[in-house]
């Protein structure tokens, strides 16, 4: 669910002077680009407690990961066959409501167990644009409640994890150290056995942080109703709210409506500076 202009208007009048400072900065740093909306700018100024220094910082740190690690980041593409195959593979879905609380929620789940397109560069670039998006339509957003559906995860899923461990890593080191997307609650739904298998494997990646907001549970839902109100939930949860079918058609909706602005590199990272 977007912010509303007016309510976004209101807080960009209020920090007006940390953000033309935030502004002004940015033009003095030859790998940042000049455009970023101001939307996506307060996201990075609100997700670092509204002190500008640890703002700079953070975005400085998000674009050099980005230079360093473009195969995460640069071509991305939505009008494909491709695009789309990968991303029905592995969905990215937000859901309409954001908690009491402000936070926003995002299901990631299997979708075709088939392994030809899990494919994690791909897949960890489609996350990332969703992110991108997330910042820019969601800039007042109190953080992110991440809930991942294990139902049809394999160990074959793992194990293709596994072959491709340094783009896991960097996945890791991103969502943790250069990300504007503030992670609240990470919820594993459906878990079995192999999913245990993925937590003792990325463990010794995570900070303790993380580590602290991942919770687990089975098949049944009751134990994540403890954390997130079946009123923002999908039916598929439990919940109250539609389904995940439903909500997936309005994730595609939303990246073309943004398609110019999420497809170009240099709308998120300079390479001739």
């Amino acid at each position: 669910m977007s912010d509303s202009i007016a309510s976004l208007e209101i807080l960009f009048e209020e920090h007006r002077e940390s953000l033309e400072n935030f502004q002004e900065w940015i033009t003095t740093q030859a790998h940042i680009p000049k455009n970023i909306p101001k939307a996506t700018l307060f996201r990075y100024f609100k997700v670092c407690n509204f002190d500008l220094e640890e703002s700079k910082k953070l975005l400085d740190i998000n674009v050099k990961f980005r230079i360093k690690h473009q195969y995460l980041f640069a071509d991305r593409e939505i009008d494909s066959e491709e695009f789309y195959k990968v991303a029905n593979t592995v969905q990215f879905i937000g859901l309409p409501k954001k908690t009491k609380e402000g936070c926003t929620i995002k299901v990631y789940r299997v979708a075709n167990t088939s392994l030809n397109y899990f494919i994690l560069k791909d897949l960890f670039k489609t996350v990332f644009m969703v992110h991108d998006l997330t910042a820019l339509n969601e800039p007042n957003t109190n953080g992110l409640i991440a809930i991942f559906d294990a139902k049809d995860f394999s160990f074959w899923h793992f194990m293709k994890m596994v072959s491709h461990a340094a783009t896991l890593i960097h996945f890791l080191q991103y969502v943790q150290e250069a990300d504007c997307i503030d992670i609240r609650q990470i919820h594993f739904v459906n878990c079995s056995s192999v999913v245990s298998k993925v937590h003792a494997f990325i463990k010794p990646f995570l900070t303790r942080e993380l580590s602290t907001i991942m919770f687990f549970h089975s098949s049944s839902y009751d134990t994540l109703h403890e954390f997130v109100s079946k009123e923002y939930l999908p039916i598929d949860f439990g919940g109250c709210e539609g389904t995940l079918d439903e909500y997936m058609e309005n994730t595609f909706t939303n990246m073309r409506k943004h398609r110019d602005y999420i497809t170009k590199n240099e709308n998120f990272f300079l390479l001739n500076h």
